[in-house]
C-alpha cells in the first residue's frame, strides 16, 4: 500500500456530490472516445469562468502562428495571447508572462478549453499570458506536441515586448495535467538550452504544475516503483482512471523513459526554475506528483506543494462550487504570486496539506 493511501479518503463535503454521480460512460481505449467524452465535460468548465469573465476593455486577446521546426518538422501552430490594458497597473518594463498548457490527456483540449479562465487570470494576476495551441495525438504522435509546448516557449520569449511583458519581472511555464507534463519538460529542456541559459535574459523563473502527470504509465521507475502506487490504488477513481491514461499513452507512442515525456526521470533535477505544485488525493497521479515535489527539493530547487486530500483528478470542472474548488483556485493564485516574488532561501519550500 501506498504511504499516501490516506489522502484518498473523500473530501467531507465532497464525498456526497461524487456519491450522486451516475455511472461512468463504459471503458474504451478508443481515444478519439475519450475526446469526445473529454469535450462534453470541458463545456460546464468554460460555462463556469465565462460567467467571470473580466470587463473586455481590461485585456486584449490576439492570435499568432507560431513555426514549429523540430526533427524533420516544418509547419505552424497557433497560440492566443491575453495582455492587460491597465497602464497604471504596469509594472516598469512589463507584466510578468505565463506560458500555458492545457490539459486532456494529450489527445483532447484546445485553446478554448482554458480561454475564459485565462482571461480572468490576465486581468486578476495583472499578467501577460501565451496559451499554446499543440497538436494532440492520435493525429499527430510524439514529439509533436513537445516540440509545439518548446516552440511556443521560444515564442513568447522572443516576443515579450509585443506582449507588454518584461522576462525580468517573471517567466513561467504552466499547465494542468497534461499541461502540465509540459511545463516540466520544456522547463527541463530549457535548463540545458542557450537560448535560456543565466544572463541570457530569457530564463523560465517558475512553473506551476497542477496535478501533474510527469511518469509515463509503463516507464522502468526503478527504485520509484515503492513510491508510486496510485496508479494501482486508485486505477478506478472518478473522471480520470489508470485504463484512459494507458489509453492515452498508446495513442501518443512515446518512448516511455524518454525525458521529454517522463521528466521525473530526468538525470539530474538541479538548476530547474522553482515550482508551484498541486496534488489531489484522489488521483492515480497523485504519488507521482508527490515524488517529483520531493526530488526537486532534494535537487535544491525551492517548491511549494499544495495537497488536497479526498479529491479526484479534474473535480472543479464538474464542482467548481464547491469549497474545495474555490480553495484550490484560490491557492493557484497564490502559487504563481509565490512564484513571482523574490527568491527567497531555500527553507521557504514546503507542504501544505489542506
Amino acid at each position: 500500500m501506498s504511504l499516501h493511501a490516506h489522502l484518498a479518503a473523500p473530501d467531507p463535503k465532497l464525498g456526497p456530490l461524487l456519491a450522486q454521480l451516475g455511472p461512468p460512460a463504459p471503458p474504451t481505449d478508443d481515444s478519439l472516445v475519450l475526446r469526445r467524452q473529454f469535450e462534453a465535460a470541458s463545456f460546464l468548465h468554460q460555462a463556469e469562468w465565462e460567467d467571470r469573465l473580466p470587463p473586455a476593455s481590461e485585456y486584449l486577446v490576439a492570435e499568432h502562428a507560431v513555426r514549429v521546426d523540430a526533427e524533420g518538422e516544418d509547419g505552424h501552430i497557433t497560440v492566443r495571447s491575453y495582455t492587460p490594458t491597465s497602464r497604471d497597473n504596469q509594472p516598469e518594463g512589463g507584466f510578468p508572462l505565463l506560458v500555458w498548457y492545457h490539459g486532456g490527456g494529450f489527445v483532447a483540449g484546445d485553446l478554448d478549453l482554458d480561454d475564459n479562465y485565462l482571461r480572468n487570470l490576465c486581468v486578476d494576476l495583472q499578467q501577460s499570458i501565451v496559451n499554446v495551441g499543440y497538436r494532440l495525438a492520435p493525429e499527430h504522435v510524439f514529439p509533436a506536441g513537445f516540440n509545439d509546448a518548446y516552440a511556443g516557449l521560444k515564442w513568447a520569449a522572443r516576443h515579450a515586448p509585443a506582449l507588454r511583458a518584461s522576462l525580468k519581472a517573471g517567466f513561467i511555464a504552466g499547465g494542468t495535467s497534461a499541461g502540465a507534463n509540459l511545463a516540466a519538460a520544456v522547463a527541463l529542456r530549457a535548463r540545458d538550452d542557450p537560448f535560456f541559459a543565466p544572463g541570457s535574459g530569457r530564463e523560465i523563473t517558475g512553473q506551476l504544475l497542477q496535478t501533474p502527470q510527469v511518469v509515463h504509465p509503463a516507464a522502468d521507475v526503478g527504485r520509484y516503483a515503492p513510491e508510486l502506487r496510485s496508479m494501482e490504488e486508485q486505477a478506478g477513481a472518478p473522471f480520470l482512471t489508470a485504463r484512459k491514461l494507458r489509453a492515452f499513452a498508446d495513442a501518443l507512442r512515446a518512448p516511455p523513459n524518454d525525458e521529454r515525456i517522463s521528466p521525473l526521470l530526468a538525470t539530474s533535477h538541479e538548476g530547474l526554475p522553482r515550482a508551484f505544485i498541486q496534488v489531489f488525493g484522489m488521483d492515480p497521479l497523485r504519488d507521482e506528483g508527490l515524488l517529483y515535489a520531493r526530488l526537486l527539493r532534494d535537487a535544491g530547487v525551492q517548491t511549494r506543494l499544495n495537497i488536497y486530500p479526498g479529491v479526484p483528478h479534474t473535480f472543479m470542472m464538474v464542482f467548481p462550487e464547491t469549497e474545495v474548488a474555490a480553495r484550490v483556485e484560490r491557492d493557484v493564485r497564490d502559487g504563481l504570486r509565490w512564484l513571482l516574488a523574490p527568491h527567497r532561501p531555500p527553507r521557504d519550500s514546503g507542504c501544505l496539506m489542506l
